[in-house]
């Protein structure tokens, strides 16, 4: 019986390690939904195209402090930001990883990340926020 039982212990210390070692949104704060009104998002060209073409995935938020990025898929395993790279000086990349699973819905549902400007982010100039396959131009402030 003791066997058993250290063999369930040793069990459980493995799974409780593998759930502690998933990675953590870098995210301050999340909602479902779009960017807050208050993002500021690149403008239309002179054609009227949307830039952020098919809805502004992302936007300065505190003058610069933050900003939103919207990530949309299956509302029961939501892409979040992972982890966060500074390129250069007008260059962010996010890491994503989802959190759910294993079987996830099917629908597209945004969801809102609000994450702090790091430091070494020059927000003068046009800074270029890549996440996935998505690249996205945040405008000087």
């Amino acid at each position: 019986m003791g066997r058993i039982s250290g063999i369930w212990i040793v069990g459980v210390s493995l799974l409780l390690t593998a759930c502690s070692a998933a990675p953590a949104s870098i995210a301050e704060s999340e909602h479902t939904g779009g960017l807050p009104a208050e993002a500021i998002t690149v403008t239309q060209d002179s054609s009227g195209r949307d830039l952020a073409y098919p809805f502004p995935t992302a936007g300065w938020l505190d003058g610069g402090a933050r900003f939103a990025v919207v990530l949309a898929g299956s509302s029961s395993c939501p892409a979040f930001p992972s982890s966060i790279d500074v390129a250069d000086a007008y260059t962010i990349k996010l890491g994503l990883d989802t959190r759910g699973g294993p079987a996830c819905t099917a629908d597209m549902a945004p969801r809102t990340y609000i994450i702090r400007t790091p430091s070494d982010i020059d927000s003068s100039r046009q800074v270029t926020l890549l996440f996935g396959e998505t690249t996205v131009a945040l405008p000087p402030l």
